[in-house]
Order: C-alpha cells, then sequence, then structure tokens
C-alpha cells in the first residue's frame, strides 16, 4: 500500500466529515480539522502576529492528497463554514500525501482579525 493510502485509511476512521464546496459542486469527505494555536511570530499576509497571542477562530485542516484546495474556496465543517486562507500540498516519494491548509470563519474577513490585534495593543 502506498503511503497515501495509509493516510486516508487514518482520515476514514479518525477525521472529521467536511464538505468542500468547488464551482457549485459540494464533495463531502474526511479530514483533520482543529483550531490553529499559535504561540509564535507568525506571518499571515506580511502581517505581524504577536508572539504567544491566541486566536481560536482559524482552524487547521489536514486532508487527503488527491482532493486538493485553493485559496478562497469554501469548506464546511459542523454548522459553521469557512474559507481557505492558504492551502498546500505535501508531497513525499513522488506521491500527494496529504493538503494542509488554514481555515477562517466565512463571516470575518483576514482584515478584520488584524484590526483586533492592532486595537489590542493600543
Amino acid at each position: 500500500m502506498k503511503l497515501n493510502g495509509y493516510f486516508n485509511r487514518a482520515l476514514a476512521k479518525f477525521g472529521n466529515t467536511v464538505r468542500l464546496v468547488r464551482g457549485g459542486r459540494t464533495e463531502v469527505i474526511n479530514a483533520f480539522v482543529q483550531p490553529l494555536r499559535r504561540r509564535h511570530r507568525l506571518y499571515i499576509n506580511d502581517r505581524y502576529i504577536p508572539a504567544g497571542y491566541f486566536d481560536n477562530r482559524y482552524l487547521l485542516y489536514i486532508g487527503p492528497g488527491d482532493v486538493p484546495l485553493e485559496d478562497g474556496m469554501r469548506v464546511k465543517c459542523g454548522d459553521t463554514a469557512y474559507t481557505v486562507v492558504t492551502a498546500e500540498i505535501f508531497a513525499a516519494h513522488d506521491e500527494n500525501i496529504y493538503v494542509w491548509a488554514i481555515l477562517m470563519p466565512v463571516a470575518r474577513s483576514k482584515e478584520d482579525y488584524y484590526d483586533v490585534i492592532d486595537r489590542e495593543q493600543d
């Protein structure tokens, strides 16, 4: 069995049910979705986020390598809809193993997020 086969079995057994909205069609898959905890300096869109700052509104998505995500597409997990902020494919031995992405709630824009940080620093 290939590496991505092992990973996909783990997703099927332990992953969350996720709905990907692509071109008006909805695809149901299993993926790991959890809060993104940031304890270090991180730059999203070249903006500084203070060390130790927590914002559980962002989620880390890890899904099957054969189902790529694009920036800006919609992902539904439970009753909440998210937008893909950024996504990349992890590959090894000439095969796509998994896709990781950062998700943010649809109702909240990136600019709103940074305004909150700026107000907290004043």
